[in-house]
């Protein structure tokens, strides 16, 4: 079997990990970068609007830091998020060197091109990791960490097109592998973005945190209308031009109005809330909300706004706003949980390091708009650096045939041939079905505990059964099991927080309770189960 020893190894090729493994390479260490799809393509960075938060004055500095608390509803790191905003502006110098066209406004910072503008960030990004030296394994996946007394000595994989399974010896690894937001039907994320990184740290033993905690956006969902995560500001800019507010159900309950949102301001959290919560009142089958600015003229809406990175994103969609009341519905964008990080950016696991949207602990219960393309900078930055540290202190070491001789059978499993086989494209499809109904953003005990029901069902009926037919197959069922294994951790952790928070409204406890659930939730395997502890949100990892 073929094997692959390095100093730094990083797991996925989104800006996170690119910006990672540049910054390992500067320290002079090899480094191997390995991505599921084409480098720097097919993650989130890439398709993002390209808007990045960042303050520069130190007042300014220290009202980022309060506004990040304020929307994560007082339940992030105070640490990683000091970390963040003060480190924020040499992370944008650091990608305007590599020739990345900024635009700079108070408090945001975007990419000066046409919208969605993230692969512009990539693209420099993936140029920069190729001339410092960075090597990249493409449409390669890991399958496994390889753990031994509580430290990583690397993984093992997989390539997607010849089917070779090989091993990576590597001093550090890095992971940076995104969100889970597709465990649901309707997301907006690329269709790889599947939370795997998460399992492959779980199933090793790492502590992960805050999973309860998924960031839904309102999106359209009419053909034709671009899904563009801008509805909450649109509609807090918005909202006094409609008496009562735009937003209405298909009865012509006024949203806004009646929870409240004409007198605070509008975040993702409280406004998909509030739509979630007046759904689930009706019995009818309807899952979307209409947006109704037809009696406002284009004119209005535009001087709406201040910023000019919104206008330009508006101003395609005024004749559509302003011609026709639009259906819109939640979908998941974003997930505030993860791997449970320190200071340095490493995990519970030594070795092993976090960054991006794979972490947890910067957001708490709900990010505030700007901050995520921000995070991936500044932590990918950090995590390099200290992965880099780590490593010069390590000698290399191979896996084990143990490790070797599970991957081999799991792998044989989804290779045989079985009566009434599915793909795993429709055990992803089984998984998503669930996930989006009995773990949305408005949950209960009663709704929780029968998605963990059906998702043991899927575990027994449908996982037996999935059949791969050629390597592409493979990695899907591979992926798709790991979307299984994943929910069950996500149900868990929402049944355990029993209290409404930022993202997380439990029907069954509706208010924010500072006294008993200021705290963090972590989950960890333990004897092959997922064990929930509570933790200190300033709990040294």
């Amino acid at each position: 079997m073929k094997h692959v020893a390095v100093d730094v190894l990083v797991i996925g090729s989104g800006a996170a990990g690119l910006t990672a493994a540049i910054e390992a390479r500067r320290a002079k260490v090899s480094v191997l970068l390995i991505t599921k799809s084409l480098v720097g393509r097919a993650n989130c960075s890439s398709v993002a609007m390209g808007t990045f938060r960042v303050a520069h004055e130190s007042d300014a500095i220290q009202q980022h830091y309060h506004a990040t608390l304020e929307a994560g509803r007082f339940l992030n790191n105070p640490q990683l998020v000091q970390f963040l905003v003060t480190n924020a502006q040499s992370a944008i110098q650091d990608i305007k060197a590599l020739g990345v066209p900024l635009a700079i406004e108070p408090f945001r910072t975007t990419i000066a091109k046409k919208r969605p503008a993230g692969i512009y960030l990539t693209e420099a990004l993936v140029n920069e990791a190729q001339r410092s030296g960075v090597k990249v394994l493409e449409r390669t996946m890991a399958i496994d960490l390889c753990i031994q007394v509580n430290r990583c000595l690397g993984v093992i994989a997989f390539n997607v097109d010849s089917g070779e399974l090989f091993t990576i010896s590597a001093k550090a690894t890095i992971l940076a592998t995104g969100g889970f937001a597709q465990l649901y039907s309707r997301n907006d994320n690329p269709p790889r973005i599947v939370g795997d990184g998460l399992v492959l740290a779980f199933e090793a033993g790492a502590e992960l945190q805050d999973l309860e905690f998924v960031q839904f956006v309102p999106m359209f969902i009419d053909s034709g209308i671009p899904r563009i995560p801008i509805l909450d500001w649109l509609i807090e800019s918005t909202k006094h031009l409609v008496p009562e507010g735009p937003v209405f159900t298909a009865q012509g309950t006024p949203v806004l109005d009646t929870y409240g949102l004409m007198q605070q301001p509008i975040l993702r959290d409280n406004l998909i809330v509030a739509i979630e919560r007046e759904l689930s009142k009706k019995r009818a089958p309807i899952d979307y909300v209409l947006l109704d600015l037809t009696k406002v003229s284009p004119a209005e809406i535009e001087n709406c706004f201040e910023l000019e990175y919104q206008k330009q994103a508006i101003r395609p969609l005024l004749n559509v706003l302003t011609t026709k009341c639009l259906r819109i519905a939640s979908g998941a964008h974003y997930t505030m949980g993860g791997l449970r990080i320190n200071a340095t950016s490493a995990t519970t696991i030594e070795g092993l390091y976090g960054a991006g949207e794979v972490t947890g602990g910067v957001h708490g219960a709900n990010r505030l708009g700007g901050n995520a393309l921000t995070e991936i900078l500044v932590f990918g930055k950090l995590a390099g650096q200290n992965a880099t540290n780590y490593a010069r202190l390590q000698k290399s070491s191979k896996p084990d045939k143990w490790s070797l001789r599970a991957v081999k059978d799991r792998i044989k499993g989804f290779r045989e041939v079985k009566p009434k086989a599915i793909t795993g494209s429709q055990l992803k499809a089984a998984v998503q079905v669930t996930v989006s109904k009995y773990c949305r953003a408005v949950r209960s005990q009663q709704g929780l505990k029968r998605g963990i029901e059906m998702l043991h069902k899927i575990t027994e009926y449908h996982l037996p059964r999935v059949y791969a037919e050629n390597y592409r197959e493979l990695a899907l069922a591979i992926e798709a099991q790991s979307m299984l294994q994943l929910a069950k951790v996500v149900f868990k952790c929402a049944l355990a927080r029993r209290e409404s928070r930022g993202s997380h409204f439990r029907i069954d406890y509706p208010t924010c309770d500072d006294t008993n659930w200021r705290k963090t939730v972590v989950i960890r395997k333990e004897n092959e189960q997922p064990k929930v502890r509570f933790a200190k949100i300033n709990e040294a990892v």
